[in-house]
């Protein structure tokens, strides 16, 4: 009786820090959403407008109803992220908070799958803390909680297929069935799914054979389903992310550089040479520890993808679980070691949102280190101590990132996320008296943010869009819709007229030929005070 109370105990014990690891998931995730990052970006701003016009008209910006792959700006988006979004936007209407809020919970539902994971893989419930700990302070998938990209919904196909799966094999086997399903889901979110998750499948299947044999009707079952999404990414080949794929290519340029290529002429051995040098970066200590990815978007610059006490942890898991030696164990070393392959594919690695494989098992791995430091102390006092020591490093390195995080970073790179477009347009709904807008073209699909903030019903979109079919399409598409002009005049020779609006950087504000005519309507600075966008108008 009483082994049965102190059992008792400690699972509420669990569940108490389970739900307190999730407050703080939560809290971190969604405080100030919408707005840090400073601004949305154009990505953010086509999720949130398509699933705003497939929740009031079934049919996104080109027309096409319920489509299986959003055409976008031409690169093919995933669907998983925005049919999610959808439900938001409805429930929420179309805000920079229904637009980010899906990606945040997915990044709470995250944090507590891992604790299950870690709990399954590590047989202890100490271990599944540590883990959901680490996730839910991980600079890494807190950068990726509050801005709408695929990462955590990627993430979280993957992780509740592992979950089911080794439930499944173990408790109730209808869970393998939903693991095939879940796993299937996740070839449909992102294209490094696509590349990570049918190598481990294969691996679970192989490992774990014998106990799917014993429950073969739920296992066929399970692998027919996930079967059926392969073959529906054959039959819509836009699911296969060839247009993104072409856009991030090797050129031939780069790969006549590498030494294989200039000793054999061999492109192949060319790129093969560029993968593998690519791959090490992931390795490398800026990107893990200093400052991570290079682009303020993918990551904050105040720290690296993990803290550096995770390297530390990190290694003793590696060691630990090559003394283990458990099935369990090799599962999760691959799942790392193939993390980085994605992003070392294509240009612009080391790639955070490409190399997302990397959260998940790296985070349990660390973990594992934690709980195997812990676990070499006999004494309950000096475990608790090392417990203590380690929940306050973390807790100094976490407290330097949110405070970055949620001051200068916003402040820094404002610019990155497309600062002030929603301050210009706010402005220019106000003051509606102009029949003409001519709108820059330097920060990249401008006309996604009018459709976006002016909530353009899609019939009326369709009726006036007017799609730009020179060299920089793939940069600014729309030429024109209603009465707004997206880059398709020469700004030096914008000329006065009453009732015409220019919206432009500084540089094209200096280069008017005419500005001695214009009045400067609004002035839109950038959080640092700098200058980002002029607007405009005769006198």
């Amino acid at each position: 009786m009483k082994l049965k109370n102190k059992l008792n105990l400690n699972k509420c014990f669990t569940i108490v820090l389970l739900l307190v690891i999730v407050l703080l998931a939560s809290l971190v995730r969604v405080y100030k959403i919408d707005q840090i990052p400073p601004a949305l970006s154009w990505d953010e701003a086509s999720v949130g407008y398509n699933a705003w016009t497939i929740a009031n008209f079934g049919k996104d910006e080109w027309g096409k109803s319920f489509p299986l792959v959003f055409k976008a700006f031409g690169e093919d988006k995933h669907p998983v992220h925005i049919y999610i979004t959808t439900v938001f936007v409805k429930l929420m209407g179309l805000s920079e908070l229904s637009t980010r809020f899906s990606a945040a919970l997915f990044g709470v539902l995250n944090v507590t799958l891992l604790f299950f994971l870690g709990k399954i893989f590590f047989k202890s419930n100490l271990a599944g803390l540590i883990a959901a700990f680490l996730l839910a302070i991980s600079p890494y998938n807190i950068h990726f909680s509050r801005f709408n990209h695929e990462l955590n919904f990627a993430l979280f196909f993957f992780l509740l297929g592992s979950v089911c799966f080794f439930q499944g094999i173990n408790k109730k086997p209808i869970l393998v069935t939903i693991a095939f399903l879940s796993f299937g889901i996740d070839l449909l979110t992102y294209p490094s799914a696509k590349i990570i998750t049918p190598p481990l499948i294969f691996l679970i299947t192989m490992l774990y054979f014998k106990k799917l044999l014993n429950i073969r009707p739920y296992f066929l079952f399970g692998v027919l389903i996930w079967f059926s999404f392969i073959i529906l990414m054959i039959l819509n080949p836009g699911l296969i992310g060839r247009e993104r794929i072409n856009q991030t290519s090797f050129g031939m340029e780069r790969i006549s550089s590498t030494s294989l290529y200039q000793k054999t002429q061999n492109p192949l051995l060319g790129r093969m040479e560029i993968i593998f040098n690519q791959y090490f970066l992931h390795y490398s200590p800026r990107y893990l520890a200093i400052s991570g990815d290079k682009n303020p978007m993918l990551s904050s610059q105040i720290t690296g993808e993990f803290y550096i006490l995770d390297i530390l942890f990190l290694i003793i898991g590696l060691i630990a679980l090559g003394i283990r030696r458990s099935k369990e164990g090799l599962v999760l070393l691959v799942w790392g070691i193939l993390g980085p392959i994605p992003s070392s594919l294509v240009n612009e690695a080391p790639h955070a949102a490409r190399a997302m494989f990397m959260l998940g098992s790296w985070h349990l791995i660390t973990a594992f280190g934690f709980y195997t430091l812990i676990s070499i102390f006999k004494k309950t006092n000096l475990k608790i101590l090392v417990v203590f020591i380690g929940v306050i490093m973390y807790s100094f390195l976490f407290k330097n990132y949110v405070v970055g995080y949620f001051g200068e970073y916003a402040k820094r790179y404002a610019i990155e996320w497309q600062y002030g477009m929603k301050q210009a347009i706010e402005y220019i709904k106000e003051h509606d008296r102009y029949f003409q807008v001519y709108v820059t073209a330097e920060r990249g699909q401008p006309y996604i943010f009018f459709a976006y903030y002016l909530q353009t019903p899609l019939p009326g979109y369709l009726d006036t869009v007017y799609y730009n079919e020179n060299e920089n399409r793939s940069f600014n598409l729309v030429s024109f819709f209603d009465k707004y002009h997206f880059g398709d005049w020469n700004p030096i020779e914008s000329f006065p007229h009453p009732g015409v609006l220019y919206m432009l950087t500084p540089s094209e504000y200096d280069g008017l030929r005419h500005r001695d005519v214009f009045d400067v309507k609004k002035l839109i600075k950038y959080p640092n005070g700098l200058d980002a966008f002029y607007l405009v108008s005769y006198l």
